[in-house]
């Protein structure tokens, strides 16, 4: 594993040949944790969410008596949503059914996750014309033998086993109950997954005799946490998930070669930069919630950004020689990337960040020049804290001063580590709030332990990679809301390098052949 300096300025690696790879988990008790010792975190804050955000499919939904709806789904596709889902609602524009008991509907999210939201419902009594909504907040579930009107409602269930053919689900699908005892929920479902993708409603009815129709077609409301971008980056096409990139020299060039985690795979080849003097330090600056390929040049102490909204030129002069600017984020809460760095001088860490192209540049005191910097978001409120990993005898510690807080005040310490393990910042449980992350060099293997946010004091972890062959680049492959393992293993046969994550999603080997050995993975310029 490279060590946790910036280690790829001017490089040459010499790699050894790849080893067996395997992954084992577990729950380390707080007293054993990660750093034989004790451990303790104090303080935690609630999650940060932005506006719900609607988006409507008008398209009349026929309910086609004993068949499928038309269209069948029905799609939304959602874009330009930054954090992961915090709740869902869905509203039924127009509903009319001469039968309601007789249909059922699922709401299956781009993750695959699929709730079934409404079957059996109503019994005989026609619902003619109404318009009503499905939500977690629902007052009461859907009435059983008697026809609703407005309002909003709990997913509601009275039958089992109901198979939407495919492209639906068929059964794979979560249950509301209360027939059954299904106590399935939209936050149980789909919180914490990407709501970026396609939302499809399956409709059908199951019983033949009856039919109706959605005559305004559908609404779904999603409302998403506001994550700091450093927990989701890499994602050149914004769709919410860890794309594939290197950065390669050719006679001195960087060269940017990223392809996109997905089917078709799009794969781009931009020079930008020079690889012997500059820092990839890929975020999104200007705001359309896609990855832009950057750099910071020590020489100059200049960021160069492709911004991929415009394709243009962002050249700024910020910072100084020595400088490091892999602590870029959003610190003042606005969606998009501040310029930042770190500089150490004078026995003590200095955070400096510029909000606005030329604008003013804030500086915030935090941490000792032997500290090492942990960027992210961890209260969750979107805008990037101040926390540091500081060592004392073979323990470790993060101070973190949180964005929201007074410069120098302590919001939490927490005992965590070893003072030689890198940290990998991300948010691991996909609650929006960016977690304390390290990985260890343990004989061969590369271990991984993180402190949930939703479960402080409780340490999780598992083995994933080699010392001596991989890079740590830890991102959102698998789109479910919630940072990966993940590394990235060279080799000189240059078709034997490859991105191998353990997905969050279900803990299998996501492997992507990509690169070629000297080559370095983009996303690992987010490990300190």
């Amino acid at each position: 594993m490279r060590s946790r300096t910036i280690r790829y300025i001017g490089s040459s690696l010499a790699l050894l040949a790849a080893s067996t790879f395997f992954f084992s988990s577990f729950v380390t008790p707080a007293a054993k944790a990660v750093q034989d010792g004790s451990s303790k975190s104090e303080k935690t804050a609630g999650t940060a969410a932005a506006p719900a955000t609607t988006f409507t499919n008008p398209t009349p939904i026929a309910i086609n008596d004993d068949d499928v709806g038309t269209p069948y789904p029905s799609n939304i596709n959602v874009t330009g949503l930054v954090g992961p889902v915090l709740s869902v609602k869905v509203t039924l524009n127009g509903y009319s059914h001469s039968f309601p008991d007789d249909m059922g509907m699922v709401l299956k999210g781009p993750t695959g996750a699929a709730l079934l939201i409404q079957d059996g419902a109503g019994d005989s009594q026609p619902v003619n014309n109404v318009t009503y909504t499905i939500a977690d907040t629902g007052a009461t579930v859907l009435p059983n033998t008697t026809a609703w009107t407005a309002g909003t409602y709990k997913p509601t269930t009275y039958y089992i086993g109901d198979s939407f053919p495919a492209p639906g689900p068929l059964t794979a699908y979560s249950s509301p109950g209360p027939t059954g005892g299904g106590t399935a929920t939209f936050a149980s479902t789909f919180n914490g997954t990407s709501p970026n993708g396609t939302w499809s409603l399956y409709v059908m009815d199951f019983i033949a005799g009856d039919d109706g129709e959605i005559s305004g077609g559908w609404t779904l409301e999603i409302t998403a946490t506001t994550g700091d971008p450093l927990d989701s980056v890499v994602d050149f096409n914004g769709d919410g998930i860890t794309d594939w990139g290197i950065v390669r020299s050719t006679g001195g060039q960087m060269n940017w070669i990223i392809q996109e985690n997905t089917v078709a795979g799009l794969t781009t080849y931009q020079p930008w930069g020079q690889f012997a003097t500059d820092i990839p330090v890929p975020e999104d600056y200007d705001g359309d919630n896609k990855t832009d390929i950057a750099v910071w040049r020590d020489t100059e102490h200049a960021f160069y950004i492709l911004q991929s909204g415009s394709s243009t030129l962002r050249g700024e002069l910020f910072g100084l020689t020595g400088d490091d600017p892999t602590v870029v984020g959003d610190y003042d809460g606005n969606g998009t990337t501040d310029l930042a760095v770190v500089r150490r001088t004078g026995g003590l860490m200095f955070w400096y960040y510029r909000p606005t192209s030329n604008g003013p540049i804030f500086t915030r005191q935090w941490g000792l020049a032997t500290d090492f910097s942990a960027p992210g978001d961890y209260d969750g409120d979107g805008k990037g804290d101040f926390v540091v990993q500081r060592g004392k005898g073979i323990q470790a510690a993060f101070y973190s001063n949180f964005g929201a807080d007074a410069p120098g005040v302590l919001s939490r310490r927490t005992t965590f580590g070893r003072p030689n393990d890198i940290i990998a910042p991300g948010d691991y449980d996909g609650d929006g709030k960016t977690d304390i992350a390290i990985v260890r060099e343990a004989g061969a293997n590369l271990e991984w332990y993180y402190e949930p946010s939703t479960a402080l004091g409780t340490f999780l972890g598992g083995v994933w990679g080699t010392v001596a062959t991989d890079f740590i680049t830890q991102g959102d492959y698998d789109g479910d809301g919630k940072t990966d393992f993940a590394v990235w293993r060279t080799n000189p046969d240059p078709t034997q390098n490859f991105f191998l994550v353990r997905k969050s999603i279900d803990g299998t080997l996501l492997s992507h052949e990509w690169g070629q050995e000297n080559d370095f993975p983009v996303a690992a310029f987010n490990t300190h």
